[in-house]
């Protein structure tokens, strides 16, 4: 599957995305004040939230539909020339619910001249996430491959302005196939903690729903076909995170949306680079073998 949108800083464009997609509209959203409390029903409002994308993702993979509902008549002059597309899922981006904040946004680019299986390999090839979504992920590994089921760890960062911190993040990432030329993905979080003096000798990693409330749930979802001599990547990202604090909502609030948009956008370029840089090195391999 492909990455899951990674948070990005404050003031500066977001590494990738990836897996931890998913995610990290709800980092940048927050502004560094203090403890902030987790509550139940919060929870309660995310699953059921969730519960309902999950139930549209299935019907779609059904019927082999798009997740922002494109038709080849739009897709083909937004996506052939390079530009991405990004929408809010729902009314601007932020949904507020109680005790918290959901965070959606989707996404699509196109990737020419490569194939499905390329970006599916580059979007499975969890160690190299480190590579590719620099310098928001400083770690990415694979616990766990049942199949097309994988459970991965990821540790992500975000210091720059006033928000600083660092995230390990378990997800549980399922692919699913429908015929020769398209591959849909999930992930969805298992657990987030919040990493206190993380790269000290005093780094204490925080019991889940402790910290600051940046990111407390996070879910991705993504389309691969195969189609018009490349591939396209459809983005579906979900996160939930405190709410805003106390009078600074309506400053905050433009920001996070512009930077929820962002770092869709980033994850969906910085997937289709690597892409492109893997296919580029499979055929430099294959000129090679041949001589």
């Amino acid at each position: 599957m492909m990455p899951p949108a990674i948070p990005s800083s404050w003031f500066r464009r977001p590494p990738k995305t990836v897996y931890i997609a998913v995610a990290w509209l709800a980092l940048t959203a927050m502004a560094p004040v203090g403890v902030a409390e987790f509550r139940a029903d919060a929870a309660h409002a995310y699953d059921e939230y969730i519960g309902t994308i999950r139930r549209s993702f299935a019907a779609r993979i059904r019927t082999g539909g798009s997740l922002l509902d494109l038709t080849a008549a739009e897709s083909s002059p937004l996506l052939r020339d390079g530009r991405v597309m990004v929408v809010p899922a729902q009314r601007d981006g932020i949904v507020g619910v109680s005790g918290g904040l959901i965070h959606h946004w989707k996404g699509a680019a196109f990737i020419p001249h490569v194939t499905l299986q390329r970006a599916v390999s580059v979007s499975q090839d969890y160690a190299n996430y480190k590579h590719i979504y620099k310098p928001v992920v400083l770690s990415a590994s694979l616990l766990e491959q049942h199949g097309d089921t994988f459970r991965v760890l990821m540790r992500i960062q975000n210091r720059n302005g006033p928000v600083s911190a660092v995230l390990d993040i378990w997800s549980v990432v399922e692919y699913q196939r429908k015929g020769d030329n398209l591959v849909y993905s999930s992930a969805a979080s298992e657990r987030i903690s919040e990493i206190e003096n993380a790269g000290t000798p005093d780094e204490r990693l925080l019991s889940e729903n402790q910290g600051r409330g940046y990111l407390w749930r996070a879910d991705t979802f993504s389309r691969l076909v195969e189609q018009d001599g490349g591939v396209l990547a459809e983005l579906e990202s979900v996160g939930l995170s405190r709410t805003f604090p106390p009078l600074l909502g309506w400053i905050i609030a433009p920001i996070a949306r512009r930077i929820g948009k962002s770092s869709v956008e980033e994850s969906l370029l910085e997937f289709r680079a690597a892409v492109v840089e893997a296919g580029y090195d499979a055929r430099l391999s294959h000129a090679a073998d041949s001589h």
